[in-house]
């Protein structure tokens, strides 16, 4: 993978599914660690210490065993909050690399153009494994999106990679962002592929129809150059003012949103008009990272 993936995949992840040093119960009631590793059964609690990751007693930092581990983790499983091992950071780290690896093993399998594809195309496959496990996307699941990728068309790509789950909503809405990254990242003229566009953290403020872009600041342009001919076709140029949110602007983001929230999977998907954290992550930012 690209290294600007690989260097940021900690920090856009963490976005997604926190950073949690001991064992808790994710919203599927899984046992899970760190930043979202699934250790459920309880076969793969007791396997982390195999990718270089040690639970350890809170305290006296020493390291658990086995019964120590299995116990602990029948307890969460049981619906316990109260936890006594934990992760080091360094541990977390480790195991997110390892995992992450192990991961696109697996997808390259799948998608043999991989090692070829734009930063950010590459981050949405592996936040989709992240999400569901590789083996999610193994053939013929997901027939429509590996189509689509094939051709390197993103933006069909978009389209077809939500997954399914009410707790994906985010991660589908930031994947969709990420292959329209890609698809605006080779446009001609063709940006260098190992560029990250999504901003990591990339927090971007609410935008809403009355607002206009007071320089440096280009949200609203940004919003208007996604909706231009090319791309999600919802702009066409001179019917919209420059930098402000204006009528057409605001019918053009209604317009997306409504056409987000008809996706198979897209889940809960606001129709207000107003850009704010779901829209951007869908409509992608294509902003070189720093």
């Amino acid at each position: 993978m690209r290294s600007s993936v690989r260097d940021n995949f900690s920090a856009f992840s963490k976005r997604l599914e926190g950073r949690v040093n001991h064992m808790y119960l994710d919203s599927l009631g899984n046992v899970t660690i760190g930043i979202g590793n699934k250790i459920d059964p309880v076969a793969d609690a007791l396997a982390l210490s195999s990718l270089g990751a040690t639970l350890l007693h809170d305290g006296t930092n020493t390291p658990a065993t086995n019964a120590e581990i299995t116990t602990e983790w029948t307890s969460v499983k049981g619906g316990s909050t109260v936890t006594t091992l934990h992760l080091s950071e360094a541990s977390i780290n480790t195991l997110v690399d390892t995992r992450l690896s192990q991961n696109e093993t697996t997808l390259v399998t799948f998608f043999p153009g991989f090692s070829t594809w734009p930063a950010d195309a590459q981050l949405a496959i592996l936040s989709m494994a992240w999400g569901m496990g590789p083996d999610g996307l193994r053939p013929p699941k997901f027939k429509n999106l590996r189509e689509a990728i094939g051709r390197r068309d993103w933006f069909n790509a978009a389209r077809e990679c939500n997954m399914a789950g009410s707790r994906l909503e985010k991660r589908n809405a930031v994947d969709r962002g990420l292959f329209r990254n890609a698809a605006v990242s080779e446009e001609p003229p063709a940006s260098d592929p190992d560029i990250l566009f999504l901003p990591v953290p990339g927090n971007r403020p609410q935008r809403q129809f009355g607002d206009v872009d007071v320089p440096p600041a280009d949200d609203v342009g940004l919003i208007q150059r996604m909706f231009g001919p090319s791309r999600l076709n919802l702009l066409a140029a001179g019917t919209f003012t420059v930098g402000k949110f204006d009528a057409a602007t605001l019918n053009a983001v209604k317009a997306f949103q409504t056409r987000e929230a008809a996706l198979p999977n897209a889940g809960l998907f606001p129709v207000t008009g107003v850009v704010a954290e779901l829209s951007w992550a869908s409509l992608g930012e294509h902003v070189p990272l720093a």
